[in-house]
């Protein structure tokens, strides 16, 4: 069995031109990391979606999406350079500096946060007050210690780093599915989210620093890590907010109950384009490794085969969504619609995750920059103006169209960074 499937892989690398042994390898860790958590987060949301009323949990994904696209105030570009960085030079100091590096910034999410929690309370609000308070602090350090996963991944320990987040996952959801059991209080649901997402990221932080010693880090690596974080993080403010703001618009402009409902619509396509993304930390350290010549050659073949994967899972899941609705989430029937025409997004995330990991992993800053930042400020308009006049259906066409046209403005962005370069 082992020889044969030596010989399955053999001949797909042979005809997808991809390093499918290191895919297998690597991919067999994510995958199994995905799995569990992707299990316990649909245990999560059925129980939520089955013993929270629609109101509460419509006010928990608020509260959620609030602090998160409040996330553009931390130094979110860091995981992706230290993948990068650890990738390229496989320095252990890298994980403490950029722990030392976050501690300095996220102090500008932990004001913005308290500040926003004041406006609430002035204003009688007192759940998302407290809620928010309770982020300010929370929420900075969890965003520290989880980088560790960036670290491992760009030391290729797929193998660690999934053990790690399965149990880190296994925690958190275990310890909230319990308390969604026993309370649908919103700050004692969100208080138990945020502790268990930072004990167990703690743990492993401190875990990985131990068995990987960190060694003295030259002022040349440390200025090209922060200058790389730093351009990251401001191509990221827009993108940020822009993942955050449909739930925000669906809050703000139908109320809690039908963001409930949108948010178990999305939730399962959510979560595959969530695995679909993941795959960052396999390929980036590949991609960060391999000339631009060697990648042009492939490009195009990689972003139809990605079309094709995703068109198939999109299919599926379409076909599938009726049945998993009527068995986990009876309440929501009303949801079915909504989801299967948003799963549509599926078939361009594997395209777009490509292409990210290619300009980030050969920081082409430039193509970054207009890449991010002309998709999130189209994206962020579409969702205030569509979602405006046409409530869940305008913020779910939004993301078609956003895909859509964002994979054309790829290949055009591309096919100008080609020239530039005078790649043939």
């Amino acid at each position: 069995m082992s020889n044969l499937l030596k010989k399955i892989i053999k001949l797909a690398t042979r005809y997808t031109k991809i390093d499918m042994d290191y895919v297998a390898k690597s991919s067999l860790w994510t995958s199994i990391d995905f799995m569990v958590g992707s299990i316990l987060s649909m245990i999560l949301v059925v129980v939520f979606a089955n013993f929270l009323p629609k109101e509460t949990y419509g006010v928990y994904k608020y509260i959620l999406s609030l602090v998160g696209a409040l996330s553009f105030l931390t130094l979110s570009g860091i995981n992706t350079a230290v993948i990068q960085a650890t990738a390229k030079s496989g320095n252990n100091g890298i994980l403490p500096y950029a722990a030392k590096l976050q501690f300095k910034w996220n102090f500008l999410y932990t004001l913005a946060a308290a500040g926003l929690g004041i406006y609430y309370f002035l204003n009688g609000n007192n759940s998302l007050a407290y809620t928010l308070w309770l982020m300010a602090v929370l929420f900075p350090l969890d965003v520290v210690f989880n980088t560790y996963g960036s670290f491992l991944a760009g030391k290729k320990e797929f193998k660690r780093v999934s053990i790690y987040s399965s149990i880190s996952n296994t925690i958190q959801m275990s310890v909230l599915i319990t308390a969604a059991l026993l309370s649908d209080n919103v700050i004692f649901l969100i208080g138990v989210y945020s502790f268990f997402r930072i004990a167990p990221n703690f743990y492993f932080y401190l875990k990985t620093v131990s068995i990987f010693k960190p060694q003295p880090l030259d002022q040349s690596e440390k200025k090209e890590i922060f200058r790389f974080a730093r351009h990251l993080s401001f191509v990221h403010i827009l993108s940020i907010l822009a993942q955050h703001l449909d739930k925000i618009v669906v809050f703000h402009y139908l109320g809690a109950v039908q963001l409930a409902v949108y948010g178990i619509a999305v939730s399962i396509p959510e979560r595959i384009r969530g695995y679909f993304k993941s795959i960052e930390t396999i390929m980036l350290p590949k991609i960060s490794g391999k000339t631009i010549e060697e990648i042009k050659t492939v490009f195009n073949k990689r972003i139809w085969q990605g079309i094709l994967l995703g068109s198939i899972v999109s299919l599926a899941y379409i076909l599938a969504a009726p049945l998993i609705f009527k068995i986990f989430f009876p309440a929501y029937l009303e949801s079915v619609f909504y989801s299967k025409i948003f799963s549509l997004v599926l078939i361009f995330v594997i395209p777009a995750t490509y292409f990210s990991n290619i300009v980030k992993g050969h920081k082409m800053l430039k193509v970054i920059y207009a890449s991010s930042l002309g998709a999130n400020i189209l994206k962020i308009i579409l969702y205030v103006i569509f979602g405006k006049l046409w409530g869940i259906w305008g913020v779910i066409s939004a993301n078609l169209l956003l895909y859509f046209f964002g994979t054309i403005y790829n290949f055009i962005l591309w096919g100008i960074e080609m020239k530039r370069r005078k790649v043939s």
